[in-house]
């Protein structure tokens, strides 16, 4: 009997986990593709083990917010003639910050966003996460050149406000050079929700116009002139004409017909 209830207990406990993975395998992440972006949220894991330790946070920033930290992420190319450059033009960030805003805002805890840009140079990869009240940027590409443990083609460049991620060593702190941690503005919140009042504003306006639209009455074309009917009339006007200028009618009976008819067809 308690063999039994032992293999019953080891085929109920078997079940339930090929259950889970079965659901795990087929649960897809959510993604957003564009015209040379791709944007997904990815679970916690995803990010390997550096995240392990992290406690990840939801947030809510402004479309600004990102933009300024966007634009302010800069590189240096680790070579001979190396230059300092800044990962994202003004046109890119502009391209996707609203979509990362959009896609943090509406982030839960355990997600990070993940995203792809094609370059003229090739594709910046990276991830973005919140911790606390600091977004962290990790990069695995920039313009198509892949971030290599030991800084042998690029590493960030720290600017105010901004610090490399460090992760604790037997011998010290080791800085991430492909992470940096950026903290969030004091004023972001109040830019969040000028910005929504602000979208609010301008899709009332719109829903507004478009019911005084629909609400006003559409103006009745002119009738189409019907052309025997024409030909007709101006037919009898001329024999009415005829008979006047022969003194077959006189001036009163010539007016009175004449309107007489012009009542009937127009």
């Amino acid at each position: 009997m308690k063999s039994y209830k032992s293999i019953l207990a080891f085929f109920l406990i078997s079940t339930l986990l090929l259950g889970l993975i079965a659901g795990c395998s087929l649960t897809r992440e959510r993604k957003l593709r564009g015209k040379g972006f791709t944007l997904m949220f990815k679970s916690k894991s995803a990010g390997g083990y550096a995240l392990a330790d992290i406690k990840l946070t939801s947030v809510q920033v402004s479309e600004g917010e990102i933009l300024r930290q966007l634009r302010s992420i800069r590189y240096e190319e680790l070579a001979l003639f190396g230059k300092k450059k800044a990962v994202f033009t003004h046109e890119q960030a502009n391209r996707i910050g609203r979509l990362i805003a959009k896609a943090l805002n509406k982030s839960s805890a355990n997600k990070i966003i993940y995203y792809e840009l094609d370059t003229p140079g090739g594709t910046t990869e990276g991830n973005v996460f919140a911790n606390g009240k600091v977004l962290n940027w990790r990069f695995s590409s920039i313009h198509g050149r892949e971030f290599s443990k030991g800084g042998t083609n690029w590493r960030l460049l720290p600017g105010s406000g901004q610090r490399y991620h460090t992760t604790g060593r037997l011998l010290g702190q080791e800085a991430r050079e492909n992470w940096i941690q950026v903290a969030l503005s004091r004023n972001s919140a109040k830019e969040l929700r000028d910005e929504r009042e602000y979208r609010d504003r301008i899709l009332s306006r719109k829903t507004k116009k478009q019911h005084r639209v629909r609400a006003e009455p559409s103006k009745k074309q002119a009738p189409t002139r019907n052309k025997p009917l024409d030909t007709e009339l101006e037919k009898k006007l001329q024999f009415l004409k005829s008979l006047y200028e022969k003194n077959l009618v006189n001036e009163e009976e010539y007016n009175r017909k004449r309107k007489e008819l012009l009542d009937t067809y127009l």
